[in-house]
């Protein structure tokens, strides 16, 4: 059984809190780029994209093909993002690609400014979430993945998280009682 005190740190500024509307404090952060001729992502201090710099600063590029059939496979890469000082985002996404028609972009995505409210971004009304599962959310809170995707000249940040419901979404399958849809939280073509 977790430490009081570790559940206090764990949920931050939500211990204690009242559970609906769902909220978080920690993240993690994935990102893609897709029919780019070069990307880069910079967050946390960590380089994501086709276009990276090696030990040297000689930069290597790559051009991206299209997204994938089947996205689940973006969420694959998830890196965890721990609160520092009390800020839940460390700073903005920096992004910089040449889209297909060669044309160079700088994007400062505010993740910070996005997510003011910190809300959980889901599609499960109050009514069909699992009631344990939220009364829990005080001490063990919600972790929502957060990617940012580039598909050439447009930019789109998507939230995920697990929400427990009451319902089986497949009937007969007792491990089906939950919801991880991903939603579209911002987009912008440049």
């Amino acid at each position: 059984m977790r430490s009081e005190e570790s559940a206090r740190r764990m949920a931050g500024p939500l211990y204690g809190k009242e559970p609906w509307p769902i909220r978080f404090y920690t993240h993690t952060f994935s990102a893609a780029c897709f029919n780019t001729l070069a990307c880069s992502f910079l967050y946390n201090n960590y380089q994501f994209g086709t276009q990276k710099k090696d030990w040297t600063g000689q930069v290597f590029e790559q051009p991206s093909g299209p997204p994938p059939e089947d996205r689940r496979v973006l969420w694959s890469r998830e890196n965890i993002i721990t609160p520092k000082n009390g800020k839940t985002f460390p700073g903005p996404v920096e992004l910089a690609w040449t889209s297909l028609d060669n044309t160079q972009f700088q994007v400062s995505v505010d993740l910070d400014f996005l997510f003011k409210d910190r809300l959980v971004l889901h599609n499960v009304s109050r009514e069909q979430v699992k009631e344990t599962w939220l009364k829990s959310l005080s001490r063990e809170p919600v972790t929502p993945a957060v990617l940012v995707e580039l598909d050439d000249r447009t930019v789109s940040v998507y939230m995920k998280a697990l929400i427990a419901t009451e319902e089986e979404q497949v009937p007969g399958d007792p491990y089906t009682q939950k919801r991880i849809d991903p939603v579209l939280a911002w987009k912008h073509t440049y």
